[in-house]
């Protein structure tokens, strides 16, 4: 079985990390991975050092028919049977492949929540039903591409996945970085400088924190993105230049979580299954999040490891981080149970072999 997998920026978020796993996890199944994107990243050099047979093309709208043809010609000459499709535009790129080529199957994944205009709907409604399977990676994605216009009867959850560890990593290297004390309650936070991300929230929510604790605390926040000044300039303005520190880019997520008490997600829109929290929680960190997309599917929903409150509620948010760096029995509490909820619901073995199963049914 051979899978192209599909996705415009070959970078180094979250929709990258699945097509990561998936193509190393792939072989040990039987399968043979390939890939094609637009944009090199990331992505595309991991990929490329693992030796998986790439191939870069214009998936822009305007390109979309050449696009195709591309694709078709190169599944019909590796003898590929399956796109795995990671956006919409690509997806629709795949179908019209599909088109050329009879027998290709097209898998589509849908990693965000986010409610389409009303052309984009017309195109969920056109083209869905041409897919062989469509995975959502929460149940609030599946509810949100029904709205879209997406088929039905297609849609298929499997949750985002991560190898589970036995026990939480601990590491002081972030704070002898920052030359925190061991008494400083440290926050962590993975996430682009991205409106969606809702930073400015999170500023205004610790502000409030600060007003209503003795407690020493510092958050970090790892990545880079366009508001990253804007947050700066926040932060200096409410004077937590000390308690908020802005890391940029990182690529050592997992010290950072090491090191850190309690993770937050702010994020207000488009939030599906985050592999921040997912990587968060396999750290053993209690989590406070804002109710968007899977964050209650990971926080709340069966076994609990967090607290979730509402976008734009900075008090409740404020009071849920303070009842857990004031509450340590429940916090060491959260923390078993995060470990043992990666385990239960987001082993990646398990998401592993339900993509690919999609991927064996839908040749019948």
């Amino acid at each position: 079985m051979k899978v192209l997998y599909l996705v415009n920026y070959a970078g180094k978020a979250g929709v990258e990390k699945y097509v990561r796993n998936l193509t190393r996890l792939l072989p040990a199944a039987g399968g043979e991975p390939y890939f094609a994107y637009g944009v090199p990243g990331e992505l595309s050099e991991q990929l490329a050092a693992a030796g998986v047979p790439s191939l870069q093309l214009g998936l822009e709208w305007k390109n979309a028919p050449a696009a195709s043809r591309t694709l078709a010609s190169y599944c019909r000459e590796n003898g590929i049977g399956v796109i795995h499709a990671q956006c919409p535009r690509e997806n629709i790129i795949a179908l019209l492949a599909k088109k050329r080529l009879p027998g290709l199957r097209v898998i589509y994944t849908e990693h965000f929540t986010r409610r389409c205009g009303a052309a984009w709907r017309a195109l969920y409604r056109h083209f869905t039903p041409r897919n062989d399977c469509v995975i959502a990676v929460c149940q609030e994605s599946r509810d949100v591409l029904i709205e879209n216009g997406c088929c039905p009867d297609r849609i298929r959850v499997i949750y985002n996945g991560i190898e589970p560890r036995a026990e939480a990593p601990r590491s002081d290297k972030l704070r002898r970085e920052l030359g925190l004390g061991t008494d400083v309650f440290l926050i962590a936070c993975l996430a682009r400088f991205a409106p969606e991300k809702g930073l400015d929230f999170l500023v205004r929510a610790l502000a409030t924190l600060k007003t209503v604790t003795q407690r020493p605390f510092c958050c970090c926040v790892a990545g880079d993105g366009e508001l990253m000044d804007d947050v700066r300039a926040q932060i200096d303005a409410v004077g937590l230049s000390q308690e908020i520190r802005l890391l940029g880019f990182r690529t050592d997520a997992e010290d950072i979580l090491a090191a850190s008490d309690l993770y937050v997600c702010s994020s207000k829109c488009n939030e599906a299954l985050s592999f921040a929290i997912l990587e968060a929680m396999n750290a053993g960190l209690p989590l406070v999040v804002t109710d968007v997309g899977g964050n209650r599917d990971l926080a709340e929903t069966g076994i609990v490891c967090g607290g979730v409150v509402p976008y734009g509620d900075t008090d409740g948010f404020a009071g849920a981080l303070k009842e857990l760096m004031e509450n340590e029995s429940l916090r060491a509490a959260y923390s078993a149970a995060a470990l043992e909820k990666v385990v239960a619901r987001f082993d990646l073995n398990k998401l592993a072999r339900d993509v690919f199963q999609t991927y064996v049914e839908t040749e019948n």
